[in-house]
């Protein structure tokens, strides 16, 4: 009992420092954090995936457009009581990004969802969401969402151009088709030719 007493105690102290600390900033709100781009979701997928492993994470779950990345962190001061790094094998407390994008009228709604991973005394891996604390990071990705190439910017590439027989210019007929039907004309015209010479084939 003594041990949990002692950490009741921190955890009172902790809190109680934290919230005058709260009062001096701007209060942050905790995820899940909604962001939108006029790029489809596979352009934002890609943008994400390559910034996550500039950053040093892992991409440790894909299904799509819902994906994770990890990396292995310590939890902040006030939360590092809840987990006894060491004991626990092969389990690690790790930082945990969470991505869900979806597809709606030409729009991608990204969802991220920050937690911490970290196994407790009984070595059950527990999740504990963390504040997206730094606002130049999240207006960052906003700037990259926007960036991102829109799908109508793709457009022209895309669409085939198709030359109507007007604009087409008069080249030899390259397509087996096309020469069949250029000498069936030529020799239309050739029978025409023979009882009106006013006419003259090419």
């Amino acid at each position: 009992m003594g041990k949990r007493m002692k950490r009741a105690l921190i955890l009172l102290l902790a809190i109680s420092t934290l919230a005058a600390a709260r009062d001096k900033k701007p209060k942050l709100q905790p995820g899940p954090y909604v962001f939108t781009s006029k790029a489809p979701a596979q352009t934002v997928k890609a943008l994400i995936v390559q910034e996550n492993l500039r950053g040093g994470y892992t991409l440790d779950s894909d299904k799509q457009f819902q994906f994770r990345f990890s990396m292995p962190g310590q939890l902040p001061l006030m939360d590092s009581m809840l987990t006894i790094e060491g004991i626990c094998k092969g389990m690690t407390t790790k930082k945990v990004w969470s991505y869900s994008l979806a597809e709606l009228n030409g729009m991608t709604k990204i969802i991220v969802q920050p937690v911490w991973e970290y196994p407790d005394e009984d070595c059950q891996m527990q999740t504990r969401q963390f504040i997206w604390g730094r606002p130049e990071e999240i207006a960052a990705f906003q700037a990259m969402l926007d960036k991102a190439p829109s799908s109508s910017a793709q457009a022209p590439t895309a669409t085939p151009v198709v030359a109507s027989p007007a604009t087409a210019p008069p080249s030899t007929p390259t397509s087996a088709v096309d020469q069949q039907q250029s000498m069936k004309q030529h020799a239309a015209c050739v029978e025409l030719a023979k009882d009106n010479p006013s006419i003259t084939c090419k």
